[in-house]
């Protein structure tokens, strides 16, 4: 019994970084030139938007892949309170969706994603409406 409990531990251990870790990105000729390119220019931006889809994604790829400088995009919400016109997700859900669209977006603009920890909770009529759904004290 002790020997079939090593067994799976050591499996465990061995298998588990592969399963669970991110695969290393893959890169092409054209993105090894650029990236080789960019080694002679010193430079950054950073792009800050409340929103997602609030970027110019033109703009950032235009800064990342032409001007060569190194872009990033700082979405303040994941956009968890905003409209879903296709679908039923909401709130958590919805900012989940918004997340992997804005990574998917950088992968082709060439830019960086960054946010915050900031809670998108919706559009609100009141300031009483705002406070009772913003915990002032955690931001």
């Amino acid at each position: 019994m002790k020997k079939f409990v090593l067994l799976v531990l050591i499996y465990i251990i061995s298998f588990s970084g592969s399963i669970y870790s991110q695969t290393p990105p893959s890169w092409t000729s054209a993105d090894m030139y650029l990236a080789i390119r960019k080694l002679n220019v010193l430079g950054s931006v950073l792009y800050l938007a409340a929103h997602p889809d609030d970027e110019n994604t033109r703009l950032i790829a235009y800064l990342s892949k032409d001007r060569m400088l190194r872009t990033g995009y700082l979405s303040i919400t994941r956009g968890d309170g905003g409209q879903n016109l296709i679908g039923d997700e909401q709130g958590i859900e919805l900012g989940l969706i918004r997340t992997q669209e804005l990574l998917s977006a950088r992968r082709t603009d060439g830019g960086e994603q960054f946010f915050t920890r900031a809670y998108d909770f919706g559009y609100s009529k009141t300031p009483e409406e705002t406070f009772d759904k913003w915990n002032k004290e955690k931001y």
